[in-house]
């Protein structure tokens, strides 16, 4: 809804203000553990969904939290999505809890975005831990690319903001997308570069957890998801 008044420039000011105050904004914080959004499984996967759980560790202080878990397989990728309006330009943070390990290879926690469940496509950014070569990295993931990753960036020890975490905890990731560009945070520190991810227009976001090389357990646990509209 917009009002147009001919007042010379102050016309577009008008409309400009009037567009920003009706962004939408989705929140889902699991209070108590119970869900404020609507939560869907990615139907290309093995149908696991997000759910919320009460949980006294829970960053925000409200004791629930949502949690992800690639168990109906037994292993592989788990996605579940948010049932919001579908975006193009948008900023979503969450608090994920990353998962640390001294093996090889260890769990993959961590946001998904501009998921396009028809054509089975999206991108995610993930903490990986492991004790070999540690990062935080975004891939995109599709029917095209039989579902396996193709990376598109990575950040090391030194481009981390306070390096890598020695145990596993909570911390804030973040991803803002305008014009097919995106642009990534790490406990509201931006990360260097950008990232293309024009491949998909518009989609939904949502949550992603995965064991590296399959069949293992995973989980990924977030608070204070936050998705805004710009």
């Amino acid at each position: 809804m917009s009002i147009l008044i001919k007042f010379g420039i102050f016309s577009f000011i008008l409309l400009f203000s009037l567009s920003t105050a009706f962004a939408e904004t989705y929140r889902d914080s699991f209070p108590q553990g119970k869900a404020q959004l609507k939560w869907n499984f990615f139907p290309h996967f093995f149908l696991d969904n997000l759910e919320a759980v009460k949980d006294s560790s829970a960053p925000d202080g409200d004791s629930g939290v949502g949690v992800l878990r690639n168990a109906n397989a037994g292993g592989f990728a788990a996605l579940s999505y948010a049932v919001t309006e579908e975006v193009s330009n948008f900023y979503l943070e969450s608090y994920v809890l990353c998962p640390v390990t001294d093996k090889e290879k260890g769990q993959l926690s961590g946001l998904a975005f501009l998921i396009d469940p028809v054509n089975s496509r999206f991108y995610r950014f993930i903490c990986d831990f492991n004790g070999k070569d540690p990062s935080l990295n975004v891939a995109y993931i599709g029917k095209d690319t039989r579902h396996f990753p193709v990376y598109l960036k990575f950040w090391k020890e030194r481009e981390i903001p306070g390096g890598v975490p020695k145990k596993a905890g909570w911390h804030k990731m973040a991803v803002r997308v305008r014009d097919g560009k995106a642009k990534f945070y790490w406990n509201e520190k931006e990360l260097s570069g950008t990232v293309d991810v024009s491949r998909i227009n518009r989609g939904f976001v949502g949550v992603y957890a995965n064991f590296v090389g399959g069949l293992g357990g995973a989980e990924t646990k977030i608070d204070s998801f936050i998705l805004k509209v710009e």
